[in-house]
């Protein structure tokens, strides 16, 4: 006799089979597994000083790594933490 499969684990293997579609789609775009600031922008398709600007307020909830502690430092994205942000804005518009 099969169980019945809950909304949670349903909802959980939706947004990971979305996760792992658009993280191959990036993988295949960028060819790199960490995006600058322009790359992100891109993908967003905003600019990258709006993304810094995003970055400033704390709207925009991607995880990021920097590189140097001055104000100038590099910044990059792990594509995994840019495919979880699509992910989650794309579950909540379903």
């Amino acid at each position: 006799m099969k169980q019945a499969v809950n909304n949670s684990t349903y909802n959980s293997f939706k947004s990971f089979q979305v996760n792992e579609y658009i993280l191959n789609e990036l993988k295949e775009r960028y060819c790199n597994f960490l995006l600058t600031k322009e790359d992100l922008a891109d993908v967003l398709n905003i600019s990258p000083r709006t993304v810094s600007n995003k970055m400033s307020s704390g709207s925009l909830d991607i995880k990021y790594i920097k590189l140097d502690m001055t104000k100038q430092g590099g910044i990059l994205f792990p594509l995994i933490n840019v495919a979880e942000y699509l992910t989650e804005r794309l579950c909540s518009v379903a």
